[in-house]
């Protein structure tokens, strides 16, 4: 298990890289009834959704789930290996801090390659996660509070 508010030292890291601001993320308990409250489309979303982006104007929005928990990450790798083809780079994901890495990647991919399609947007964060995450552990002195 994660909890990705113990980690806004890297998401912020990821965010910077990428041009987005640190304020584009929200970490909640529950992101279908964070979408739910604010009557964005939500009713086909599953319960323990991990992340979710959209725009807002001209802005961005990334809402994360605070607690992914060992369930749902081995579920999402599962995914990414048996319908993506993922299985070498899913391997690469050791420890949740590098899946932490790739799900927020893959959020930023929402923006960066404009789509919601899930094949290319793993895609672009695997291709991503190595200088992303050597980036990160560069900046480690901004991570005390983060195990990087």
């Amino acid at each position: 298990m994660i909890r990705a508010s113990e980690h806004q030292a890297l998401i912020h890291v990821l965010l910077e890289r990428y041009g987005l601001p640190a304020d584009c993320v929200e970490i909640v308990p529950d992101v279908r009834a964070w979408c739910l409250q604010r009557r964005i489309a939500a009713p086909k979303m599953k319960s323990e959704r991990a992340a979710v982006s959209f725009s807002r104007g001209d802005s961005c929005a990334i809402v994360l789930r605070d607690e992914q928990t060992d369930r749902m990450i081995h579920s999402a790798k599962q995914l990414m290996e048996l319908f993506g083809g993922y299985g070498k780079e899913v391997a690469e994901l050791k420890d949740d801090v590098a899946y932490l890495a790739h799900l927020v990647l893959h959020e930023i991919a929402y923006f960066k390659l404009k789509t919601t399609k899930q094949d290319p947007r793993d895609k672009w964060a695997f291709q991503q996660l190595p200088g992303a995450l050597a980036a990160a552990r560069a900046s480690s002195q901004s991570f005390s509070g983060s195990r990087l």
